[in-house]
């Protein structure tokens, strides 16, 4: 083999296999073009919604994930958290027209390694995924850093990283609740109730309602007069 086609092959190598997830085609299109541009990246699939862009990854395994926030059937943020769960080693970067410190946040708590604006230029963009790729983070400059230090501080609070809706359930169980009536204050099933009380339970290394409760206020969610009742 010669250096030439030696050197060929190595670059096939070290592609990053990427998949984009963008309900608009105009989007998606847009972005491909942009990477297309670098010879050392692989769109490997694209997906219309959340649901789809967890199956293509499911499917292909790519090295990162580019994902819009708000999407049909599930939004990018919930996507997200179904990749990670699923595949640690993928990474993944929101590419958003919204510079919301909150959107930033939630898609920082998602499993997020990167968010972009989508009036990024091609180089910024391949720069980003190259980053994220490497297992750095990249952050478009015009986000505010105050977003992403807030969202550190709100973690020292939530050791276990449990999810919104964990801490919602978790909360439910301090103040004494059934899983019915958590079902019925939070508009989900009492199934999910229990399932989301599971995950919770394999986080935080098992325990009963009594040391739920005690941990649901170590982390500010009750106060000490719920502990206090259950000790009667």
């Amino acid at each position: 083999m010669t250096n030439s086609a030696s050197n060929e092959a190595q670059s096939t190598d070290k592609k990053i296999r990427i998949v984009i997830a963008d309900d608009h085609a105009l989007v998606r299109d847009g972005i491909r073009a942009r990477l297309e541009l670098s010879d050392n990246l692989d769109i490997v699939a694209e997906a219309v919604d959340g649901l789809e862009a967890v199956k293509l990854t499911r499917l292909h395994q790519p090295d990162v994930v580019m994902l819009d926030i708000s999407m049909p059937n599930c939004n990018g943020l919930e996507a997200a958290r179904l990749i990670r769960q699923e595949n640690k080693d993928c990474r993944i970067l929101f590419l958003s027209m919204h510079d919301n410190p909150e959107y930033v946040q939630a898609a920082v708590k998602a499993g997020a390694n990167g968010f972009l604006l989508k009036d990024v230029c091609a180089s910024g963009m391949t720069s980003a995924i190259a980053s994220v790729a490497a297992g750095g983070y990249y952050f478009s400059k015009s986000i505010s850093l105050e977003a992403l230090k807030e969202d550190n501080d709100k973690a020292e609070n939530n050791p276990y990283n449990l999810t919104d809706r964990e801490l919602d359930v978790l909360k439910g169980i301090a103040e004494g609740k059934a899983n019915k009536e958590i079902a019925s204050i939070l508009g989900i099933g009492v199934r999910t109730v229990e399932s989301h009380r599971q995950r919770m339970r394999e986080k935080i290394g098992g325990g009963n309602s009594a040391q739920l409760t005690h941990i649901a206020m170590e982390m500010g969610l009750v106060g000490p007069t719920t502990e206090s009742f259950l000790d009667l």
